[in-house]
């Protein structure tokens, strides 16, 4: 290999002393020049092109980004107003009053009032309600109970004792065994135990009962019946998996058998709950 004449080099200056990088370079260096020129604008070309895509990529991320805040925006937005609806219905729900009357205010009541009560006693007559069953008007969430011989406790639990029983009241802990039957306030009945051939039985205190329910069969004793009306506040959750489809008063007449005492076993690392029978 030999060098190239100065006069097919850069011409430089520094070609004369042979300082000049490409006057050191084999034969053919137009053509690695070239190649090298080639290079560079590919090169150039990738960058473009790089850039280009790196814009193009970071206006997408934008763009997602946006997509992204508005749609967290809606998702708040809707969900605030759930809250705030729910919040509204609550307070409005729970703010109803359920009054405790004797059937003698139905002449009192106004038309309206009365209206209600005639056609909430022509269905419990269809739906062959006890005789004695309390009549409901309803005037928004506040509900009005027309019954004689009732009274209310501190708790607001409406009930009437038919027959008192003897004995010690249940407490927490203990298993009850009873016969009851469920009514809803047009008088239909929805439950009882009767219809399944057997006492129900159930220990007090885990919250295994409708809240009213339970304090009303702690106040009861073995042998006694009684009628309890259950006001909303203290009656069951609602919704599509319970037939309870609207808050309303529950009627139940039960008879307490039998109380038992129980108690906790212990096996290594398990444990169980024996009653008396």
């Amino acid at each position: 290999m030999g060098l190239l004449p100065k006069a097919e080099l850069c011409g430089s200056a520094a070609c004369a002393r042979r300082l000049c990088p490409f006057c050191q370079l084999p034969e053919r260096p137009n053509k690695w020049r070239a190649s090298r020129t080639t290079n560079d604008w590919k090169r150039k070309g990738v960058r473009a092109a790089s850039g280009a895509a790196g814009s193009a990529s970071e206006t997408s991320g934008v763009a997602d980004t946006s997509r992204r805040q508005a749609l967290a925006a809606v998702f708040l937005s809707s969900t605030a107003l759930a809250r705030r609806a729910q919040a509204q219905t609550k307070g409005v729900v729970d703010g109803g009053a359920t009054e405790l009357l004797p059937t003698a205010v139905a002449k009192s009541l106004s038309l309206s009032g009365k209206q209600v009560l005639e056609t909430n006693r022509r269905v419990q007559a269809q739906n062959n309600s006890p005789a004695d069953f309390p009549g409901f008007v309803r005037q928004g969430y506040d509900i009005k109970v027309l019954a004689d011989g009732y009274q209310v406790d501190n708790k607001g639990l409406i009930f009437k004792d038919v027959a008192e029983g003897s004995g010690e009241r249940p407490a927490d802990g203990q298993e009850v065994v009873f016969d009851y039957i469920a009514y809803n306030e047009s008088g239909v009945k929805i439950d009882s135990s009767y219809n399944k051939g057997r006492p129900a039985s159930i220990r007090l205190g885990i919250n295994g009962l409708i809240p009213g329910f339970e304090l009303g069969i702690k106040g009861m004793r073995p042998g006694g019946k009684r009628r309890m009306v259950v006001p909303p506040e203290l009656g069951p959750p609602v919704g599509p998996s319970t037939f309870f489809s609207a808050k309303q008063c529950e009627v139940f007449d039960v008879e307490l058998h039998a109380v038992h005492s129980c108690q906790r076993r212990q096996f290594a690392m398990f444990s169980d709950v024996v009653c008396d029978v």
